[in-house]
């Protein structure tokens, strides 16, 4: 989990948590959108709504900053958000398979993948 948020705070996104993380304050690592009124419309990093899963934890309860993070799903976020998101997440676990809800686009990011280059095939 504390990776999970430490990539999110790199890639300098924000969002919306739909999770709890015991005794942490998460706002430090994934404020709210400063601007939602012009924020899509100036490539802003927000990547929406997040929800984290946990291998035995129920989504309403609060998680561990310790506990390992099984998936991450993001609702309605911005295309260049997620790809920042992303790129700094594998650099911390190593190759990350992205897809969306109908799994129509599939990628793989690795460490070390330049975000420029992925961005020229990014489908989102």
């Amino acid at each position: 989990m504390a990776q999970v948020l430490s990539a999110f705070r790199e890639a300098g996104c924000h969002g919306v948590p739909w999770f709890r993380v015991a005794g942490h304050d998460l706002t430090r690592d994934l404020p709210g959108c400063p601007d939602p009124a012009t924020c899509a419309a100036v490539g802003g990093m927000d990547l929406g709504e997040v929800s984290l899963g946990v291998d035995g934890v129920d989504d309403d309860e609060p998680v561990e900053l310790s506990q390992a993070v099984t998936d991450i799903g993001f609702r309605k976020p911005s295309g260049s958000a997620v790809l920042a998101a992303v790129v700094a997440l594998a650099s911390r676990s190593g190759p990350l398979l992205v897809f969306d809800d109908s799994v129509e686009h599939v990628f793989v990011v690795s460490p070390g993948d330049e975000p420029a280059h992925l961005a020229t095939h990014w489908p989102w």
